[in-house]
């Protein structure tokens, strides 16, 4: 397959593009061309099917022809996408990198309720909010409607800083939101010569 002078994902232009209106494999392939991806119509065929399969398509049957379009997204909350992307960056630091990233979006002390339901456990490096601070942030989470147990614990960041963890998780929050990727330089990887 030549990209031509497209110089993005497949997957990432097919999407582009069905998400403006579902489209035949005909159309597609005459799209994708113009655009200057050159792709034989077969593998572009079993590509869309597996895009279905996956759950990205879906197919509809519309003679004479099959239309893709985008299919409808099980919606992930704010909670499970940031947890998703702190394991994505370090397994083993996940639980911190997403007390880290929420506390520096939320601006306020993070429940275990909420890391549990990022689908992290229990921070590491950490610093136990009680009192008042804490009596605040159960008033706020309480209004946003999450039912937090009395005896659930809040948190803050311990000394350790995820900054640049933080920045990469923004960054691919805000280009998948708007879909940019396709306008993002890629980053350049540099080879080690010995």
């Amino acid at each position: 397959m030549n990209k031509g002078i497209v110089d993005a994902p497949l997957r990432d232009v097919i999407t582009e593009i069905l998400s403006k209106k579902g489209m035949s494999i005909n159309g597609l392939f005459k799209e994708l061309e113009r655009k200057g991806i050159k792709i034989h119509r077969l593998t572009l065929t079993g590509y869309l099917i597996a895009l279905r399969d996956m759950g990205v398509l879906k197919e509809q049957d519309i003679k004479p022809a099959k239309v893709f379009s985008i299919a409808p997204s099980k919606k992930r909350d704010f909670y499970q996408i940031i947890g998703e992307k702190a394991r994505n960056i370090s397994e083993e630091n996940a639980s911190d990198i997403c007390l880290y990233v929420l506390f520096r979006i939320m601006n306020r002390p993070i429940f275990l309720r909420e890391l549990n339901r990022a689908g992290v456990g229990m921070p590491r490096n950490y610093r136990k909010v009680v009192g008042d601070e804490r009596k605040k942030a159960l008033e706020i989470v309480a209004g946003a409607g999450i039912t937090v147990p009395r005896n659930n614990s809040a948190f803050v960041p311990g000394d350790e800083s995820y900054e640049e963890e933080f920045n990469q998780i923004v960054i691919d929050l805000i280009s998948e939101s708007y879909n940019i990727r396709t306008l993002a330089a890629r980053p350049v990887q540099q080879k080690i010569i010995d």
